[in-house]
């Protein structure tokens, strides 16, 4: 028998709500994850040259998740590897995707964008799993 030194780690509780699709609805983990994410890139948009009304940059982000959330969740998140693996490679692509369109659209250095991704998406990625469970506990 094969024992792996994440076990204690992948069958955490709070990581047991994204592992188990059929209990989940996808909306509401797209929403938690957006709007987790949504007050560190607000707040990267207002150091940009691109002014615009809060609405219309709440949108961009919303796009721009909207890409790459159903990647990670549909996509990524079922490859065959093990829990911390498939994470790895998922907040890694979520990252650098979100960091380059950032990047493209917004024409702000891509140090920055790439920080400020990382920043965003370490936060759904903490907080998103704990919120989870708790909503859909019993």
């Amino acid at each position: 028998m094969h024992h792996n030194n994440y076990s204690s780690v992948t069958n955490n509780k709070f990581f047991e709500a994204y592992k188990n699709n059929q209990k989940m609805n996808y909306l509401q983990i797209y929403w938690q994850s957006n709007l987790l994410e949504m007050p560190i890139y607000l707040l990267f948009i207002k150091t940009t040259k691109k002014e615009r009304p809060w609405w219309q940059n709440f949108i961009f982000i919303s796009g721009i998740n909207s890409i790459t959330h159903p990647i990670v969740f549909f996509g990524i998140m079922n490859f065959h590897l093990n829990y911390l693996q498939n994470i790895f490679i998922a907040e890694s692509f979520a990252i650098i995707t979100e960091a380059f369109i950032l990047w493209w659209i917004l024409e702000n250095e891509l140090f920055f964008c790439f920080t400020t991704s990382l920043l965003a998406n370490f936060m759904s990625w903490q907080l998103s799993p704990m919120i989870t469970y708790i909503l859909n506990s019993n």
